[in-house]
């Protein structure tokens, strides 16, 4: 194995950013585009510091110019959504979403409204608003990447903030999270702090449909952050990499940092009759679309059937929702900054955000994973989707051999308010 690996990401991340965030923040940079390069995740939210148009080019041409990292591209929402992505794999990941594909990574959608007493699923499990941004905007988007990636560099052509859509959902879907916190509303309200405004980057009519600078008549209460999480049980997760020995200068990285709601994962759902939606939950129209279903089910386990509890459970943890809220869609510090201290109180949401002084339990690792070891979950969604995110996981890692190994860790908070 070439031990450069690591070296190769660090000098690019130094090339582009010179001495603009400090050394900590510059290999969890680092890490973040091994990670993506190795196929462990197919896009990485940059939030070690806000990065400009001249910044977003200087990476792209960098990567277009690699070997090692001819894959990787910067994708831009609004001015200050900025993701590594992974070209062909996001592409991947699009279509098995759209295609309802049981391959891909099975999701779960949180309404989180205010008004909700307690977070619920939305009604058929599906976010139309997503879908017709995933769809409409953003497989355009890296089909036409692909094509033209070997004929000239890119140039910096940022998507639009979408209209009907939270960017706390489109930051938590990008990021592969199995379940995804859903805010009613525009996306604009919840794309970064208030009175700073959310670029866009193409003012014809296309974006009319998603980005409506019309709509002021907004819920006061929603514009100042309230959401059904608050005094919740929320399972705060880490998923950690374990450095190989062979790569000169590598270290333990933070691949994914999540929360999910302890008490809607262990809430029992009948199938047999379905729920109607909340008057209050965010549009959905059911059958708007047809999908492929799995050909195979899986069982949701009884407690008693569970071979370990929720306490030790870390797998089920990995499972479950993203708060895609605190640190995945907080405002970036501008140019000349050090890189964010990240308040440990708070659920994080983004991949390298990850604090180290959280004592987390470990009990789940790729060495000992079985991929039929039952998870205890009561609520089949939650149960299916972290089935699916742990295979995922453990299955993209076996591809790779810059990380030794991976291991989940978790613990339980309850706050008074969480940041979207």
């Amino acid at each position: 194995m070439d031990g450069s690996y690591f070296e190769d990401a660090l000098g690019t991340v130094r090339l582009v950013l010179k001495k603009r965030i400090n050394h900590a923040a510059q290999i969890s940079l680092a890490n973040d585009i091994i990670c993506i390069a190795a196929g462990l995740r197919s896009a990485s939210l940059v939030d070690q510091l806000f990065l400009n148009e001249n910044d977003i080019e200087r990476f792209q041409s960098l990567f277009h110019h690699s070997a090692r990292f001819n894959e990787l591209d910067l994708l831009s929402i609004g001015e200050d959504h900025v993701f590594i992505i992974h070209r062909q794999l996001l592409l991947q990941d699009i279509h098995d979403y759209l295609t309802g594909s049981p391959k891909g990574l099975q999701r779960v959608f949180v309404n989180v409204d205010h008004h909700l007493s307690q977070p619920e699923i939305m009604p058929c499990n599906r976010y139309r608003a997503l879908e017709d941004y995933v769809r409409d905007v953003l497989l355009p988007e890296i089909e036409r990447r692909i094509k033209s990636w070997d004929q000239a560099e890119q140039s910096y052509q940022p998507l639009i903030v979408p209209n009907k859509l939270s960017l706390v959902t489109l930051t938590g879907w990008l990021l592969s999270y199995p379940v995804n916190y859903v805010l009613p509303g525009l996306g604009r309200r919840y794309s970064s702090g208030a009175g700073r405004r959310v670029g866009t980057a193409d003012s014809d009519s296309d974006s009319e449909e998603f980005n409506d600078d019309g709509a002021e008549d907004e819920d006061e209460d929603q514009d100042n952050g309230r959401n059904a999480l608050a005094n919740q049980v929320l399972v705060v997760t880490r998923v950690n990499l374990q450095p190989n020995p062979e790569v000169e200068g590598l270290s333990h990285h933070c691949l994914l940092s999540f929360s999910y709601p302890s008490e809607l994962a262990e809430r029992f759902v009948d199938r047999s009759s379905p729920t109607p939606p909340s008057p209050l939950s965010p549009e959905v129209e059911k059958d708007e679309y047809q999908f492929e279903s799995s050909s195979e089910s899986l069982p949701t386990p009884s407690p008693s059937s569970s071979s370990f509890s929720m306490s030790s459970a870390t797998s089920t943890t990995t499972t479950a929702a993203t708060t895609a809220s605190s640190t995945s869609v907080e405002e970036k510090e501008g140019e000349g900054s050090n890189a964010q201290e990240e308040n440990e109180d708070e659920p994080s949401s983004s991949s390298s955000s990850c604090s180290s002084s959280m004592p987390l339990s470990r009990s789940l690792c790729s060495d000992t994973f079985d991929h039929n070891r039952p998870l205890p979950f009561r609520n089949p969604d939650i149960y299916a989707a972290g089935r699916s995110f742990l295979t995922q996981l453990h299955n993209r890692f076996q591809k790779q051999n810059i990380w030794k190994s991976w291991e989940v860790g978790q613990q339980s908070v309850v706050l008074p308010v969480v940041a979207m």
